[in-house]
């Protein structure tokens, strides 16, 4: 019996151990992903897009408005008829259709091709959202607030200094928070964190 006892305990030992170098060695790359618009958004919006995108450098991605309303990035349909905005891969959001009302723009010469270290959407190993920053950005410490995250406190906001690393296959990000005052904004803390997911 003790025999048994043991050689079951054994095999836990080594199936934990195999489990947890398998799990290691999946977290040891950043998964990219190129974003294919969803025809199954839902909802149905009407405006009108006006340039490229700021938030990703991509032939199909612009960046479009409804009412006083900017929404950015929009990917445009193979037939330009319409455009699927505001998407969410990382939550299941397929975002919403965005009917144009007026011809789509010649994309930009700086948006023919998408940057290998970037990305519209990251999701971080931790599994906090972030999205780049396509209005005024600022420094924090001499470091550019390049992504925006979700999940932030009261009077504080959680954001990703100095773009994405993707040197190595697991890319990474420095996570900051930091907080607004009469001085400006403050660096609280921050951290060199793993990213999970990219999508482009």
């Amino acid at each position: 019996m003790a025999r048994v006892k043991w050689g079951w305990m054994i095999s836990s030992v080594v199936f934990f151990a195999v489990f947890v170098a398998l799990t290691v060695f999946a977290q040891q790359v950043t998964k990219v992903i190129r974003y294919t618009p969803n025809t199954q958004a839902k909802g149905m919006r009407e405006g009108k897009c006006w340039t490229s995108s700021i938030a990703i450098s991509r032939p199909d991605a612009y960046r479009c408005m409804i009412g006083n309303e900017i929404v950015d990035p929009c990917f445009a349909s193979a037939d330009k008829r319409y455009a699927v905005c505001n998407p969410n891969p990382a939550k299941g959001d397929p975002g919403f259709s965005l009917k144009l009302t007026e011809p789509l723009p010649k994309p930009d010469v700086l948006a023919q091709s998408t940057a290998k270290d970037s990305g519209w959407l990251v999701e971080l190993g931790d599994g906090t959202i972030c999205r780049p920053s396509t209005g005024a950005s600022f420094q924090v410490e001499g470091k550019t607030a390049s992504y925006y995250c979700e999940g932030h406190e009261k009077g504080k906001e959680t954001v990703l200094l100095d773009g994405l690393n993707a040197k190595k296959s697991l890319w990474t990000a420095e996570k900051a928070t930091i907080m607004y005052d009469r001085r400006g904004s403050r660096l609280i803390k921050s951290d060199v964190v793993a990213v999970k997911t990219v999508w482009q």
